[in-house]
C-alpha cells in the first residue's frame, strides 16, 4: 500500500510536477527508502492509529524522497547511473564519494518521528 498518491504530492506537498507514470514509479522507489531507513517498523502498519504528527511526516518523506530522486535522474538516482570511478589504460578518473541515495529532507521528517531510531526496544 502507498504512503502517499500524487494528489498529496501535488496539492499538499506542492513538489516538483511530473507526469503519473513517472510519479508511480517513484512513489514505489521512494516508499523502499522510507522502509529501509525506518527499518521496516511501518510494513503492514494500519497508519490511521499513528498521530497526525507521524502520518504527516511519513506522507512528507516519501514526498520528499519523490522529489530528491526525480531532480536527481528519476530511477537511475537509487541505482546509481554512472560509476564514481574509471579507469583506461593509464587514465584514471574519480568523482566524489559516489551516489547519495537517501534525501536529507526525507530524513528530516522523519527524525522527530521516532521511526529511525535503531536501538532495541522493549516490549510487554
Amino acid at each position: 500500500m502507498p504512503y502517499i498518491d500524487q494528489d498529496f504530492y501535488n496539492d499538499i506537498y506542492k513538489g516538483i510536477p511530473m507526469d503519473t507514470e513517472t510519479f508511480t514509479m517513484l512513489e514505489k522507489r521512494a516508499s523502499d527508502v522510507v522502509d529501509v531507513l525506518t527499518n521496516y517498523r511501518l510494513a503492514g502498519v494500519d497508519l490511521s492509529h499513528k498521530p497526525e504528527l507521524i502520518r504527516t511526516n511519513i506522507k512528507k518523506a516519501v514526498a520528499a524522497q519523490i522529489e530528491y530522486m526525480y531532480s536527481e535522474g528519476g530511477e537511475l538516482s537509487v541505482h546509481g547511473g554512472s560509476p564514481s570511478s574509471v579507469s583506461i589504460g593509464g587514465f584514471s578518473y574519480t568523482e566524489g564519494s559516489g551516489v547519495k541515495v537517501v534525501s536529507e529532507m526525507a530524513r528530516s521528517y522523519l527524525r522527530p518521528t521516532g521511526l529511525l531510531y535503531m536501538g532495541v526496544e522493549v516490549r510487554c
